[in-house]
């Protein structure tokens, strides 16, 4: 395993391998990031994940601070992963945010909808970085989770204007037993809001089989974003979206995905549901 820091050290490395298989991340890694390296190991023996808490993509400075380092832990974690050819790229903040001048990328409309519409320039924040790192590492593969739906989504149309010869991999949300998506944020629910945390995913069930037997968007979104403030959850969004574009559907669409984001306990939790109406 390569542990490495510095740009010039990445490019030493990987500069050999051409079929690289690259996994972005922030750290405080768990069950869902290793399921994205798993993936890559099956596109590829080479493989980098990056350990990068991004600056650029938080809303609030608080926000920015209070997220985990765990770098050690990280590292205990990717041990079963070890071998000659997986790289861990685990950048300083100032090496990254000088290597490339802030730009203010133009995204589609989609960016403004959704999480983009409650955490304006964030999505901007993210291409940036994944621009960056595009750039230095030239994978082959790019994978993330579908759990950040709208993100996967951007970092696709960015890829295919940019990158075009960069495979982007969405890779299924893991959950819980409890089958509460796993995320980095769930550890500050602590355990009494942890356990109630999987309605947000029962409430998608629900939304998904109303859609289905009734075909009416609207009536479904506005009934189970009224159940979700009646329990406890302050929503920012309950939608159905068009796979392909994230727009709003028609009556004659049928590949969809339904989307939530919502707070318990002040703590901002995402979640979908691919689905398709016969």
């Amino acid at each position: 395993m390569h542990f490495i820091q510095s740009i010039e050290s990445l490019k030493t490395v990987s500069k050999a391998n051409n079929h690289i298989a690259f996994v972005p991340t922030m750290g405080n890694l768990h069950k869902g990031h290793l399921a994205l390296i798993e993936k890559a190991k099956s596109l590829s023996k080479d493989v980098v994940v990056s350990i990068f808490i991004n600056p650029t993509q938080f809303n609030s400075k608080q926000d920015f601070e209070t997220y985990p380092k765990t770098l050690q832990q990280d590292k205990s974690l990717l041990e079963p992963f070890f071998d000659d050819r997986f790289i861990v790229f685990s950048p300083k903040d100032s090496e990254i945010l000088s290597h490339k001048t802030f730009t203010e990328y133009d995204l589609p409309k989609a960016a403004d909808d959704l999480c983009g519409k409650y955490r304006p320039g964030h999505f901007n924040g993210v291409i940036q970085i994944i621009d960056i790192f595009f750039d230095l590492i030239k994978p082959q593969y790019a994978i993330f989770g579908k759990k950040d739906y709208q993100q996967l989504f951007l970092i696709r149309d960015f890829a295919n204007n940019k990158y075009r010869s960069i495979k982007i991999v969405g890779q299924d949300t893991v959950r819980s037993e409890a089958l509460l998506a796993l995320s980095s944020r769930n550890n500050l629910l602590g355990a009494k809001y942890l356990c109630k945390a999987n309605e947000l995913f029962f409430a998608l069930q629900e939304l998904v089989e109303m859609v289905k037997l009734t075909r009416s968007h609207k009536q479904a979104v506005a009934k189970i974003k009224s159940s979700l403030s009646q329990n406890g959850w302050v929503v920012e969004y309950v939608a159905i979206r068009r796979r392909r574009d994230l727009k709003e559907p028609s009556e004659t669409d049928k590949s969809l995905v339904a989307l939530v984001a919502a707070r318990l306990n002040n703590i901002r939790l995402i979640d979908n549901i691919e689905f398709c109406i016969d």
